[in-house]
Order: C-alpha cells, then sequence, then structure tokens
C-alpha cells in the first residue's frame, strides 16, 4: 500500500476468505496499515475508499450515506462471488456499515471492529486536533495530531465555507448511529469492539452499550484515542488480529 489514500486490493484465486476493511469518515485505507500485513498470504484483501473519501472536500460535501452504504455493499457482493466467507475490519462509521451488512449476510463470519460509535462525545482534544490539522500546525511530538494526519483522507481546502457542505453528511452519520444502535439485538455475528479509553470521539457510553450484547465481546485500550493507538495498544491489537484470522 504506497499510496496510503487509495483501495488496496488484494484477490487470491481460490481463496476461501476475504477480508474486507472498512475506514471510518473523513478516513482513509491507511488507517489499518499496521493490520493488513498480517493477512495471511492465502487470504483475499479489500481495503476499499468509501465514495466521497480521499479526494476533495467537494467530493465529501457530495457523497451521501446512501452512497456509503451502496459503496460497501458492492465490496460485499463482489467478494462472495468468489468467497466463502468475509471476516471484516473496521473503524468508527465503517463498523455501522458493515454491521448492517452482517445482520443481513450469514457469510459474513467474523468482525474485528475499532471505536464503534454507538454513542459519539466529543471531547476537547477533538477540536484541538482538528485546527491543528487543517491549519497545519502539527508538531512532530503531538502523537494525537500526527496520527490524525495519518489516518485523514480528504485534501484540505483553503476556503473555509466549501466545508459548509460538510454538516449533511454529519446529519446522515448521527442518524445511522441512532439506527444501529436501536437495531444491536439483530446482530448475529461474532463481534470484538476494541474500544480506546482516551477516544476523542466517542462516548464511553458506547462500551457499557456494547457489552449488553451477549455475542460482542468488548475491550478496552487504555492508551489509545480515536486514530492514535500506544505502541503496548497496538503490540497487543496486532496479536489479537492475527489471532482472530486463525
Amino acid at each position: 500500500m504506497e499510496n496510503k489514500h487509495v483501495e488496496y486490493r488484494r484477490i487470491v484465486k481460490g481463496a476461501r476468505v476475504a477480508v474486507l476493511c472498512v475506514h471510518g469518515i473523513m478516513g482513509t485505507p491507511n488507517h489499518f496499515r499496521d493490520l493488513v500485513p498480517l493477512i495471511p498470504d492465502d487470504f483475499s484483501v479489500l481495503n476499499i475508499v468509501i465514495e466521497g473519501h480521499c479526494g476533495s472536500v467537494s467530493d465529501f460535501s457530495h457523497a451521501s450515506m446512501r452512497k456509503w452504504e451502496d459503496c460497501v455493499e458492492r465490496a460485499v457482493k463482489e467478494l462472495l462471488e468468489t468467497h466463502e466467507e468475509i471476516y471484516v475490519l473496521a473503524h468508527s462509521m465503517g463498523t455501522l456499515l458493515t454491521m448492517e451488512q452482517a445482520m443481513k449476510e450469514p457469510r459474513i463470519t467474523r468482525l474485528f471492529y475499532l471505536s464503534v460509535p454507538i454513542k459519539v462525545g466529543l471531547k476537547p482534544r477533538f477540536f484541538d486536533t482538528t485546527a491543528k490539522v487543517y491549519f497545519k500546525r502539527v508538531r512532530p511530538c503531538d502523537k494525537y495530531a500526527l496520527a490524525g494526519v495519518e489516518c485523514y483522507g480528504i485534501t484540505d481546502s483553503k476556503n473555509i465555507f466549501k466545508y459548509l457542505g460538510w454538516a449533511p453528511r454529519f446529519i446522515d452519520l448521527f442518524k445511522k448511529i441512532s439506527r444501529v444502535r436501536k437495531r444491536l439485538l439483530e446482530l448475529k455475528t461474532p463481534c470484538t469492539a476494541y474500544q480506546s479509553a482516551l477516544d476523542e470521539m466517542v462516548s464511553p457510553k458506547s462500551i457499557e452499550i456494547l457489552k449488553r450484547e451477549s455475542n460482542i465481546k468488548v475491550v478496552t485500550l487504555e492508551g489509545s484515542g480515536h486514530f492514535y493507538y500506544s505502541p503496548e495498544d497496538m503490540e497487543f491489537l496486532k496479536q489479537e488480529f492475527t489471532e482472530f484470522l486463525k
């Protein structure tokens, strides 16, 4: 994955399992840069770019939740044409989109989730990091802002008014969060949700809600945020993901 803002596709002829990777809102396939290399060579991999991402501010504004849903559904249908099972690796909004697919497609058999946003809780660091990334004032020692830069998939615009078009997209997201939260009981696919204790975007209440579901195992990453993972937590995630793939 030399270019972090493009789709990564490795379709292995005769592979039984495909791993579908779905990033979050404003994200990029680069979010999974430490985990994708762990996927066995005899597995197919599709690390998609959700429509409207990895392009311009206007591209994002002109997208919609329907287009995002369709994008993920197309990926699922494509993989199931030539594979028996799909394992999912997803982050943030990507967990919501793939969860809905898993509710209706039994051949999605395993879910490895990062920062499931069942409840939103924006913290001061979110606004601070957003400003630093936009104004390009990220210091080399600011691990949270640096991680945000690495996992932010949209080209900035100097015209701040263009960002007004983003409001409908976030309204779409909040509606999606509400809908999925009400449907959690419908999820029968085994799932492990790795929730970050220092998440600047997802409320800690998400952990409580997810723990109510018997088929969702919840693990808290004590030293990580929404985009940043501490070295210890990342090593742990690598070990967990390796086991997940067995």
